[in-house]
């Protein structure tokens, strides 16, 4: 059970360091722009030895009309992707410390809950974050294929979007050694004296 526990450990908190590197970093997205390599992480982008914050937009604005109404539609903001992007990899980072929290605090046996244990709860967290990192991927690599990708010929995904994809399964990793702690546990439970 400690071993399952302590790979678990090992797993999350590779996986928290690599989720922090990666969301910090200027190397999601790396490509040429008149004749210049440029590079762009989820905070800024980076071209000629200058970095700029992300504020362009990629999408325009188009006004939709008809007899009865009038509206304006924002088609594909890249701010919101970009936020969007931000915010699960921002909440993966968080679940997972809180993973953290609680697979340290499954080591130690006092409880202040019967009902609770906490290599579950670890378990769940991890997997939560596993959930947010699967979601900000997604976004960004179907934005950047379909948006972006267009926009610029040569591009490529760099090595800061690859420690996004490695924090991911060493997140889904770690919930999957905390489960099965929390399930050999059970079993010992189960198989004891009463």
């Amino acid at each position: 059970m400690y071993s399952f526990m302590g790979g678990g450990l090992f797993c999350a908190i590779v996986g928290n360091i690599l989720l922090v590197v990666s969301t910090a970093t200027d190397y999601w997205m790396q490509y040429r722009l008149s004749g210049n390599y440029a590079r762009q992480g989820l905070w800024r982008y980076c071209m000629s030895n200058k970095c700029y914050m992300q504020t362009d937009s990629i999408g325009k604005r188009s006004r939709v009309s008809s007899a009865h109404w009038t509206t304006t539609v924002f088609v594909t903001n890249q701010r919101t992707y970009w936020n969007a992007t931000r915010a699960f990899m921002i909440l993966s980072g968080m679940s997972c410390f809180a993973g953290i929290i609680a697979g340290i605090m499954s080591f130690a046996h006092f409880s202040s809950f019967e009902r609770f244990n906490r290599s579950f709860a670890a378990g769940i967290m991890f997997f939560v974050s596993t959930f947010f990192v699967l979601l900000a991927m997604a976004i960004y690599t179907g934005v950047t294929i379909n948006f972006l990708g267009k926009r610029f010929g040569d591009w490529r995904f760099s090595w800061s979007y690859i420690l996004g994809w490695v924090a991911m399964l060493m997140t889904f990793f770690a919930g999957i050694f905390y489960i099965c702690a929390y399930r050999m546990c059970e079993c010992r439970r189960g198989t004891g004296p009463r």
